[in-house]
């Protein structure tokens, strides 16, 4: 019956029009005799690229060519090929389950490599994206078999090209990519807590020591002024300067403290009345007024 139904003048599979009513049949089959089988949906990567670029007529040979790799992959037992759409094919695998339909697909790829696709002495290579579901274990319905190689199909696009996804593994996979998804997002908040920690610990909020509860007494134009890269600016006494560091002591509302900088850090020391300091004379401390 099935070799009566029109088929597809380039590829010489089936059409379309052929694809529910000899799945429905399969399905019947398979039911009474507890049997299974598996289909896989097969869509050309980049076809409607390679279409506009080269032509109409470059587009017809790749698919007559894939059509001859998937005879010379898939021989011996009988297996039905659709054209499902414009560069979608669906193969029918009697008695098959998906892990010997993978393999099948895998030989595919392979064939693809050894025979590439030769167009006006020019070789292209042709790639392809395929998803596989089984009957009964993926669907027990034509539209639920062909929903979900369509889903595990369309996942291997997603993911690069010549890429095999079964329908029974779409959950793992997906589950996976969201526990990956999850972890780097995991890492770069956990990379910016700890850049945000050392650098306010380091820059903004540098270690002040000895802070002592008296009035500071300081004439116009006797601080040092210490600029850093990021733009902060501070205000007191340089008191030691050495090639890496320079020890800042600062003036405050209740007293005084010391500040640690590093010299990679700091863009500019403006110096005040004291003068421009040697790096090895620690300067007097400022003049203090006891209450």
């Amino acid at each position: 019956m099935i070799e009566q139904v029109q088929k597809d003048h380039l590829t010489g599979f089936f059409l379309r029009e052929a694809l529910d009513s000899f799945l429905d049949k399969l399905i019947d089959e398979a039911d009474l005799k507890s049997k299974s089988f598996s289909i896989a949906l097969i869509d050309l990567d980049k076809f409607k690229r390679y279409n506009d670029k080269f032509g109409h007529l470059f587009g017809d040979e790749v698919l007559k060519y894939v059509a001859g790799i998937f005879r010379l992959t898939f021989y011996g037992d009988p297996h039905y090929y659709y054209r499902y759409g414009g560069d979608e094919f669906i193969i029918i695998f009697p008695d098959t389950g998906t892990q010997e339909v993978d393999r099948f697909l895998h030989q595919c790829i392979y064939n693809t490599f050894q025979q590439p696709f030769l167009f006006k002495s020019n070789f292209y290579k042709i790639t392809m994206s395929f998803g596989v579901a089984s009957y009964p274990r993926d669907g027990r319905t034509r539209e639920e078999l062909v929903r979900k190689a369509d889903e595990a199909m369309y996942y291997s696009k997603r993911t690069g090209t010549n890429q095999i996804t079964l329908a029974s593994d779409l959950s793992r996979l997906k589950i996976r990519k969201w526990i990956i998804i999850l972890g780097s997002i995991a890492c770069l908040v956990l990379a910016g807590l700890i850049t945000s920690k050392f650098t306010f610990k380091t820059i903004i909020k540098p270690t002040i020591q000895g802070v002592k509860n008296i009035k500071i007494v300081t004439k116009p134009g006797d601080l040092d002024t210490v600029i850093l890269k990021n733009g902060s600016l501070y205000e007191g006494r340089v008191i030691k300067e050495t090639d890496n560091v320079v020890v800042l002591s600062l003036y405050m509302e209740k007293g005084y403290g010391t500040m640690t900088l590093k010299k990679s850090e700091i863009l500019r020391v403006r110096y005040g009345r004291v003068g421009i300091h040697d790096g090895k004379t620690q300067l007097p401390q400022p003049e203090l007024n006891n209450p």
